[in-house]
């Protein structure tokens, strides 16, 4: 039985079509949380034609009626299963335990996926979701927006071009107030997930310091504030061709939000979210600050640099911006880190007389 639920007309969504450059493709957002309402559908909603033929699926008909409601959409549902044969795009926005399931039911068909990142919570899961890709002939994006900071490619290129010389160290730390307006609560939610900020925010992370580096960088340890559930805070130390680096990760505190890379010739530095500013600190101490143009004002405004380029993909054929196979070394550093991560040393719960190993 189909379970289509329209908010007002109606929309006929038959047999999948080819889509042509004067043809709108049929996208299905697969996933109706904070991401979908602040992220993509602000972007898509500057292409009428794209709108038109919008789906939105999600498994609360409330968060798909309000959001078809809020950006004109026609057409929800809540099954996402009822869409597979009948759009030429899904982007998936949906909890991390669901990416690789819900992609891969959509690549099996074809069908071009946009992945909201991580791309899957193992490697194994990520190397099959690219080669499926490339069975079916599907491409497969995914949301590593970092990769599109103007600053953080300019910090690769500094990298490569040897301007700071040989790197010695890499510190990076990221912390802030979980504020995030998740519609299901799956962060903290033990039977949905059992990984917090490691994988959410050192999704970008990580992948931003396999990209700098050119490849995967070998893990030294992890630590986190784990006792079986989500971690909010973690440590993690690794090492590249004699460079020591470390990352820090927290959802309980605001952290000094900065990135810093000294090497034999200099020094770099910035603020994790400042896309448009990288200094350069010569051996000499002289400072040159690197002013990089970017349309972008606000993080969310990268959305229509990923939108765009995700149509590009399905109409023109494009290639896409981040394409799944080129983070799957980062995953594969996330899944490692889970499986070395031992409890951090952490004396208030020493007071309480908590067992350190409980």
């Amino acid at each position: 039985m189909r379970r289509w639920l329209v908010s007002r007309g109606s929309a006929s969504l038959g047999g999948r079509r080819k889509p042509s450059l004067a043809d709108a493709p049929t996208i299905a957002v697969v996933g109706c949380g904070a991401i979908a309402e602040s992220f993509y559908l602000p972007a898509i909603a500057r292409y009428p034609d794209v709108v038109e033929r919008l789906v939105l699926v999600d498994s609360s008909e409330m968060r798909a009626r309000r959001l078809a409601s809020k950006f004109s959409v026609r057409t929800y549902c809540y099954d996402y299963g009822e869409v597979l044969d009948h759009v030429d795009g899904a982007i998936v926005a949906v909890p991390h335990a669901l990416h690789y399931s819900i992609s891969m039911d959509f690549l099996t068909r074809g069908v071009h996926v946009l992945c909201e990142k991580p791309l899957a919570v193992s490697a194994s899961e990520a190397r099959e979701m690219v080669a499926q890709a490339g069975e079916s002939g599907a491409t497969l994006c995914v949301n590593n927006t970092r990769r599109l900071f103007p600053a953080y490619g300019k910090v690769r290129e500094l990298l490569s071009d040897g301007t700071i010389g040989r790197p010695l160290s890499i510190k990076y730390v990221e912390g802030h107030d979980f504020s995030w307006p998740s519609a299901s609560g799956f962060r903290f939610n033990a039977r949905a997930s059992r990984r917090g900020v490691l994988l959410d925010t050192g999704a970008h992370v990580l992948d931003a310091i396999c990209w700098w580096l050119g490849e995967k960088p070998e893990l030294v340890s992890c630590e986190s504030d784990s006792f079986g559930g989500s971690e909010a805070v973690t440590s993690v130390k690794f090492e590249h061709n004699k460079c020591c680096g470390e990352v820090k990760l927290s959802w309980l505190s605001k952290l000094q939000n900065s990135y810093r890379i000294v090497g034999t010739l200099g020094i770099i530095e910035s603020g994790i979210d400042d896309w448009q500013t990288v200094t350069v600190i010569s051996s000499s101490g002289v400072e040159r600050r690197i002013g990089l143009k970017a349309k972008e004002r606000h993080y969310n405004d990268f959305a229509h640099r990923i939108v765009e380029n995700y149509l590009d993909v399905l109409s023109k054929g494009r290639k896409p911006l981040v394409p799944a196979s080129d983070v799957i070394a980062s995953i594969e550093l996330i899944e490692e880190c889970y499986k070395a991560a031992t409890r951090m040393h952490m004396p208030w719960y020493d007071i309480l007389g908590v067992p350190r190993g409980s």
